[in-house]
């Protein structure tokens, strides 16, 4: 465990205070945790003046907990945003995935196969990408591994814990994966044994009361609008319709896990054929109840983000290293992983390699391009040798160097920094036309995303706007407005000239 958490953290830490807050999910978690030390109301989350009603207090109170054994409050009251610091609970829910899954590994089938399970997982595109990020999933993702766990040595602690602690993350949603693999299980085995074994009073009580008072808290304070939000708007607008333009075909989390389970992926086709050989083994059925049910339906919901299917990813790991483990002997298997991994991690590196080609020189954009490619091979040579512990360094290598090399540095990530950069201290910020939470969350809470102008503001248009006549411009700003996907230039203009008449007057003129 000690040595999968250093292979882990190889792959975690790097561009963990390098990489930009990321547009929009990231920055209004941890904007609106801000404003939790800013205004000390743990209850009503907020960004800005809007209400955040979409998703319980779990992941607010981890950053803020991070923040405060940090050290970082007093800096946050003093305007100093340090986003590793909220990142944190992410890395740690990362690390409780892959450690827990490793625990239910061993508890379902061996040691070897376990290791094996949990280094897929630990290195998995989708869990390394969320534990760089300040929401949710990481977290979530652990709680999910330590029910999984529970339900594999049929003990009811660990699968209550993690149902608290999934409830206060993200709402009902680990209720649901965890009653489908419960009871899947046991009417496939048609065996109430597990679930005997899982329903124990004490534990549901400890887990009632550690995640009832905030709903009961935030019911009160807002008078039932949270639940209408939350359950309503945001969990109902999902499975009605595609929400926020993300959409996708049945299928889709089919095709996005050939990149956001890599490198397990290389090990997929030996998981079906284990599975299939070993479908009377109750191991099996748990793991194959886990993932089944929850991914149909999440094909079937019109929204779709790859990284929804992260949740299940730690039974997909252990049935993939259960299967390399035993099955490895198949020639054609190995092969086909081998290929599958190679081809995929080549495609990775030239990607990486072409978000860089106009920010680095030739020869870095290639050189980065062969190590990385360099690293995906020897780790596919390595997992297809049984090497496990030389493909997985490898692999954490590859990762490493992706995020905190590449992708932390890249210019497609850059452009909010770069304008907080350029604007003088002490100034509050008027943004009408770039409206991204992170320039809330590096420039202040007080910054305004609207025309609502005051003489001595920094002003931020873009360069199809035109500026009150009034208004000093200081100096451009271009770049990649990732969120939208187009490249825009962006004016930064000082009004310490102008008359709040006159921006009164510009603010009515927006058609």
């Amino acid at each position: 465990m000690l040595l999968l958490g250093l292979i882990a953290l190889l792959a975690y830490l790097p561009g963990l205070a390098s990489l930009p807050p990321i547009d929009r999910d990231e920055a209004r978690y941890t904007q609106a945790t801000v404003q939790m030390v800013e205004t000390g109301d743990l209850i009503d989350i907020r960004f800005q003046e809007d209400a955040r009603h979409k998703k319980p207090a779990g992941a607010y109170w981890a950053q803020l907990a991070s923040l405060t054994l940090t050290g970082q409050i007093d800096d946050v009251q003093r305007g100093e945003r340090a986003i590793w610091a909220h990142r944190l609970p992410s890395v740690l829910g990362a690390l409780i995935a892959v450690w827990a899954t490793y625990l239910g590994g061993l508890a379902l089938f061996g040691r070897r196969e376990a290791l094996w399970g949990a280094g897929l997982l630990a290195l998995s595109v989708s869990l390394v990408f969320e534990a760089h990020i300040a929401k949710t999933d990481a977290m979530l993702a652990g709680a999910c591994a330590v029910v999984l766990y529970g339900l594999a040595a049929r003990k009811a602690w660990p699968v209550w814990m993690g149902i608290a602690a999934g409830l206060l993350l993200k709402g009902p949603l680990i209720l649901a994966i965890a009653a489908l693999g419960l009871i899947g299980s046991a009417l496939w085995d048609r065996s109430w044994d597990r679930v005997r074994a899982t329903m124990k009073p004490m534990p549901i009580i400890v887990a009632l009361l550690i995640a009832l008072p905030w709903f009961v808290a935030i019911g009160i304070r807002t008078d039932g609008a949270f639940f209408a939000e939350a359950l309503g708007r945001d969990f109902g607008g999902k499975i009605a319709g595609a929400q926020e333009s993300h959409g996708g075909a049945p299928g889709y989390y089919l095709l996005t896990s050939l990149v956001m389970f890599w490198p397990g992926i290389l090990a997929v086709p030996v998981a079906i054929l284990f599975a299939w050989r070993n479908r009377t083994d109750r191991g099996v059925r748990l793991l194959l109840a886990w993932i089944i049910p929850m991914w149909i339906g999440l094909e079937l919901v019109p929204t779709k983000l790859p990284h929804y299917t992260l949740p299940l990813y730690p039974a997909l790991a252990l049935l993939a290293g259960a299967g390399w483990v035993r099955l490895v002997d198949a020639g054609w298997l190995r092969l086909s992983g081998l290929v599958l991994m190679g081809v995929v991690g080549v495609l990775l590196a030239a990607l990486v390699a072409a978000t860089h080609w106009d920010s680095l020189s030739v020869t870095a954009v290639v050189l980065c391009a062969v190590i990385l490619s360099a690293l995906v091979m020897l780790s596919a040579l390595w997992f297809a040798r049984q090497d496990v512990w030389r493909g997985l360094i490898a692999g954490g290598l590859f990762l490493a160097t992706g995020f905190g090399l590449v992708l932390a540095n890249s210019p497609l990530l850059d452009l909010t920094p770069r304008l907080v950069a350029q604007i003088p201290a002490q100034s509050s910020v008027v943004s009408p036309d770039y409206r991204e939470p992170s320039l809330v969350f590096l420039a202040g809470t007080q910054t305004r995303l609207t025309r609502e102008a005051r003489p001595g503001d920094t002003l931020i248009l873009s360069s199809e706007t035109t500026p009150p006549a009034c208004a000093e411009p200081v100096v451009s700003v271009a770049g990649s407005h990732y969120a939208k996907g187009r490249e825009v230039e962006l004016l930064i203009h000082r009004t310490a000239a102008c008359r709040q008449s006159d921006l009164d007057a510009w603010a009515r003129s927006d058609a």
